[in-house]
């Protein structure tokens, strides 16, 4: 008789299936899973792809076979699920209702509910994994092995992927391409591709380790991709990681002293090796220039960090809910030095867990982390990858994407020990309710942010005058759902600057105080205010623009007449807004002499001072030799320029649904002719000036006194 059965004729019941032994209904959900999986993450780029149709369809089923088979088991009343003990029970009913409640009470419960999908189907496929690994108590070590068998096979198809996408770039570019360019395949980030690297690269070593003749041989060519998937990632996270992982398999080792020493020094020379031949993580061990330009990763990184770590303040019991990322990060964003406009995520395992989550979801790690710390021998190769993935898990954030949360699953089902007494039979049926009543609240009431779509159908229409009143009606219904986005300020200001100057001046400022960097929005305020017949405080706000994105210095908006009047008081005012930053900047840093040269260049384009005065403060290689040089410098006239308008590539992508285009902003850039890649060097980049001086000169001259 089965543990766990009750009641007359339970013995017969049990006989009509094998123990142990999925029904062919669960069957072939299993499949069907493990199908979708498989396309998401190998279509590459498969963490994008998985958005757009059809592929969508793949990663909506490979997120509901697990959550379908744990309740095909859970009320299965032939043989109840099968738990883990009770450490790794709780953490998972805890860890469901955490997920949901913060989804439940975050400002944007729709769409945190549906990205909740790929964490919670996660925690199902553990509970799943669990109890058929654990059938059969004889059966464990056989079925060990074959998921292991079946998570290399999977794991080889990655790496024959990854490896052939990433050798076809050999035949755009050479040799030196491949080393300079990273590896994004096949999930369409590097970074992803370390995580995956990570986790294969433990198994296939210890294979390789303990297997004899072909089998050996294989393990090791696969060990080999694996790591060329993380060299090749050029993720200095992943060499990180490496090191950690290589550290801790050589304590866990069982070797002599001197032995496991001479290991040691050879895998140290050849981490020496592994980092010195590829440029970016070779940059790691680089000394650091104080004057030299800000690395933009790390600035992108420290900013996230930043807001992660003030949006886990503000909502610190819950967070704000699974995946609420692109959604919440544009409110923290004028409080950051620079960084991205926005991101579709943290770049931090503890600090994603803050955002979302909060303390509680902190907490929750903490506890995974130590209940498999406690369970690392039962199998030392799962404890090892989960300990290497650990340390790489802290530069970025990965879970939201199947594939690892499957992996990250599975691999706590390895560690996770069994009960020392058969939980009761009722355990398996709550289970199943839990998993029921969460799976129709994600499925009722999870929905795709609407707002993003209503943006780009707006902007779209906007082409046309004659649909203007549509374009405005449906940018103002998205800011009545989110009012923090900057792409439907930042254009409703465009297309209410003639008919309603007084609100395209509050959507500027708006769009302003979510991105102060952003090209284009101090010079549309300054047209705001001009049209309201403020010429003192237009200058103002063309000052900014100047500041801001120096380059506009010599566009050819400035031959228009309203505007070249105004010429003479905006530079007067760019002076002084340079002093004032020169005050607020330390002495030294990046910004500090980019504030002195750009005081310079200035001088230099008003032809106040001599092409000497800018060459004595140029503070790069390139400036100093073009202007100490003989060479003929550039004509910066208000000649004849090129008009365009800036598209959003990205913004798919961070509204997680690729059938919205990207969409084209309204403000007509224009460039001078003499402009172009090879003399754009010349001018500080748009954003060199950290946002919240540049808001604080907003705020100063928007303030009463002035």
């Amino acid at each position: 008789m089965l543990a766990g059965t009750e009641g007359t004729g339970s013995h017969a019941r049990s006989m009509t299936r094998r123990p142990g032994f999925p029904s062919p209904l669960l069957a072939a959900t299993g499949l069907l899973g493990a199908i979708g999986l498989a396309l998401i993450t190998l279509a590459s780029p498969g963490a994008t792809r998985m958005y757009a149709w059809p592929w969508s369809l793949a990663y909506a089923v490979a997120l509901a076979a697990p959550v379908l088979g744990l309740l095909l088991r859970a009320f299965d009343r032939l043989e109840p699920l099968r738990l883990p003990d009770r450490g790794w029970s709780n953490l998972a009913v805890a860890a469901i209702l955490l997920i949901t409640a913060s989804a439940l009470a975050s400002p944007h419960r729709a769409a945190t509910l549906l990205f909740s999908a790929p964490l919670l189907a996660g925690i199902a496929l553990f509970l799943l994994s669990f109890d058929w690994l654990h059938a059969v108590s004889a059966e464990t070590p056989r079925r060990m092995q074959q998921l292991w068998r079946a998570a290399a096979g999977f794991a080889v198809a990655i790496e024959l992927v990854s490896v052939g996408l990433w050798l076809a770039g050999y035949f755009e570019g050479n040799a030196g391409f491949l080393l300079a360019a990273r590896n994004p395949h096949p999930l369409g980030h590097s970074n992803y591709t370390a995580g995956l690297a990570l986790l294969m690269l433990p198994g296939f070593g210890a294979a390789a380790f303990h297997a004899r003749g072909s089998a050996r041989a294989g393990a090791l060519v696969a060990a080999v991709l694996s790591g060329l998937l993380l060299f090749t990632s050029g993720s200095r996270g992943g060499v990180i990681a490496l090191g950690a992982l290589g550290v801790s398999a050589l304590f866990a080792w069982r070797i002599p002293a001197r032995q496991k020493a001479l290991v040691a020094l050879a895998c140290g020379g050849a981490a020496l090796v592994f980092v010195f031949a590829n440029p970016r993580t070779r940059a790691m061990l680089a000394s650091a220039d104080a004057g030299a330009p800000p690395n933009i990763s790390n600035v992108q990184r420290s900013a996230m960090a930043l807001a992660g770590w003030r949006q886990g303040l503000d909502r610190p019991l819950l967070g704000w809910g699974a995946g609420s990322t692109p959604l919440v990060y544009p409110r923290y964003r004028a409080g950051l030095d620079g960084g991205a406009e926005n991101v579709l995520q943290l770049h931090s395992l503890p600090v994603q867990l803050w955002a979302d989550f909060g303390g509680a979801g902190v907490l929750a790690a903490a506890v995974f982390g130590l209940l498999a710390w406690r369970d690392r021998r039962r199998h030392a190769i799962a404890g090892l990858t989960l300990a290497g993935y650990a340390v790489s898990s802290l530069f970025d954030w990965q879970l939201d994407v199947p594939v690892f949360a499957a992996a990250i699953a599975l691999l706590a089902a390895c560690l996770a020990a069994p009960p020392t007494t058969p939980p009761p039979t009722r355990a398996s049926t709550l289970t199943g309710g839990l998993a029921l009543g969460v799976f129709i609240l994600v499925a009722v009431l999870g929905r795709i942010d609407p707002a993003p779509e209503m943006n780009a159908r707006a902007l779209e229409l906007a082409r046309d005058p004659a649909k203007a009143n549509e374009a405005i009606a449906l940018l103002q219904d998205s800011l009545a759902l989110n009012p923090h986005q900057e792409i439907a300020h930042f254009n409703l200001g465009w297309l209410l600057l003639v008919r309603d100057p007084p609100a395209a001046e509050r959507h500027f400022r708006e769009a302003a105080r979510l991105v102060p960097d952003k090209g284009g929005v101090y010079f549309g305020l300054g047209l705001a205010r001009l049209n309201r017949g403020q010429p003192g405080p237009a200058a103002d706000a063309f000052a900014l623009e100047c500041l801001n994105d120096p380059v506009f210095l010599t566009s050819p908006w400035w031959s228009e007449p309203n505007v070249a009047r105004l010429r003479p008081a905006t530079e007067a005012r760019l002076a002084e807004f340079q002093q004032r930053v020169r005050d607020a900047l330390p002495a030294t840093g990046w910004p500090a002499g980019e504030a002195r040269y750009l005081q310079a260049l200035t001088a230099w384009l008003a032809r106040r001072a001599d092409r000497q005065a800018v060459a004595a403060t140029a503070n790069t290689a390139e400036r100093r030799a073009l202007f100490g040089g003989a060479a003929q410098l550039p004509e910066f006239t208000a000649g004849p320029g090129r008009s365009f308008r800036r598209t959003r590539p990205g913004y798919p992508v961070l509204a997680r649904n690729l059938e919205v285009a990207p969409p084209m902003d309204l403000f007509d850039v224009q460039m001078n002719a003499a402009l172009t890649e090879q003399t754009l060097f010349i001018f500080p980049a748009k954003g060199w000036l950290p946002s919240p001086l540049l808001l604080a000169l907003l705020d100063a001259r928007d303030s009463p006194k002035n």
